[in-house]
């Protein structure tokens, strides 16, 4: 279907009608059934609530697509590495904290999923970007360079949008991101002192 202008709150958007077809409509399909999926509502206005955007898309706007794939995809490599790693962990406590950053991740991607469907009208299916190491401090070494490399990836999305909703969500990524990065780090320099 041809996109529509639509007006809400005062500003013009441009909406999807096949967005809506039914009551609910899955979002996002996630590498496992671990966590439950996240659904948009049929109801434009609902639909616009949930994402909360707070001002105009910024005519820029195809110049962030690119760039908001590539993070979608880093958020995908990065819940099935951390699954694995999960796995690996040689202590309880490891593993519960990796499981919570790896919730933060399924969070961060669902947002992320639902920007991109309102830039585009369209899902994006990601794909793996980098291959997780199968050796337990290989995987932190690499989830803590990525973690890192990831919050300057954000910060940069946040700095070229106007647009406040995205802004929000893709600073408070990045320092999601960055708080998983200390863990990271404090997991590699404890395997360091058990050797």
């Amino acid at each position: 279907m041809h996109p529509s202008d639509t007006t809400y709150g005062g500003v013009f958007y441009q909406s999807y009608p096949h967005l809506y077809h039914g009551p609910w409509n899955e979002l996002f399909r996630y590498p496992d059934s671990s966590y439950p999926i996240e659904q948009l509502p049929s109801d434009l206005h609902a639909y616009h609530h949930y994402l909360k955007l707070l001002g105009p898309l910024h005519p820029r706007k195809k110049d962030l697509i690119p760039l908001i794939k590539k993070a979608m995809d880093g958020e995908y490599s990065a819940i099935s590495c951390y699954k694995q790693l999960e796995h690996l962990a040689p202590t309880q406590k490891e593993k519960k904290i990796i499981h919570e950053i790896r919730k933060d991740e399924i969070r961060h991607l669902n947002t992320f999923s639902a920007i991109y469907t309102q830039l585009t009208g369209k899902k994006y299916d990601p794909k793996i970007s980098e291959k997780c190491p199968n050796e337990y401090k290989s995987g932190l070494d690499f989830a803590f360079c990525d973690e890192q490399n990831t919050v300057d990836h954000y910060l940069d999305i946040s700095a070229q949008t106007d647009n406040k909703y995205i802004k929000e969500q893709f600073t408070r990524a990045a320092s999601d991101e960055q708080n998983h990065a200390v863990w990271f780090l404090y997991f590699l320099n404890r395997g360091i002192s058990r050797s």
